[in-house]
């Protein structure tokens, strides 16, 4: 394999990596019954993402650029997207306290599950709206949630 390839494969698999940590997180969090807030999980993998579309658009793939018989898009941000799918990524997040393990592995195989139509138009709606109201609605669901479960 190319220099090319196998530094945009381990910066996907970094990128990757970085994404399930942050996921696996944000369970450890719901599990103990909080709610997850930006944190330093969430900056490393904006970061890895932006390392990786960096250094997709740094090295000018050819448009004939073939990658495991995918041919990647000239885009930097498709062709980051590809990667990442293609990348072997490891969970590291190993078991939280016993008390919360189930509840964590709960939220991480609903978090997995594919949106039904009825989720998928409400993402419709809330990617239809500017970022402030976005983060509104947001924050006022994540508040109803927090009162709801007491």
């Amino acid at each position: 394999m190319d220099p090319t390839r196998s530094i945009l494969l381990t910066l996907a698999k970094n990128a990757e990596e970085a994404r399930l940590r942050w996921h696996a997180d944000r369970a450890a969090v719901r599990a103990r019954g909080g709610t997850p807030t930006r944190s330093e999980a969430y900056a490393y993998h904006v970061q890895a993402n932006l390392c990786l579309i960096a250094a997709v658009d740094a090295a000018d793939l050819p448009a004939d650029f073939r990658l495991y018989d995918i041919t990647l898009s000239r885009d930097p941000l498709a062709a980051a997207e590809q990667l990442r799918q293609l990348a072997v990524a490891h969970d590291h997040s190993g078991p939280i306290e016993a008390a919360h393990e189930a509840a964590r592995l709960a939220y991480k195989a609903a978090f997995a599950e594919p949106l039904t139509a009825h989720e998928q138009q409400h993402v419709d709606l809330l990617a239809g709206l500017p970022a402030a109201r976005r983060d509104k609605v947001i924050e006022l669901a994540e508040e109803r949630a927090r009162y709801r479960q007491a």
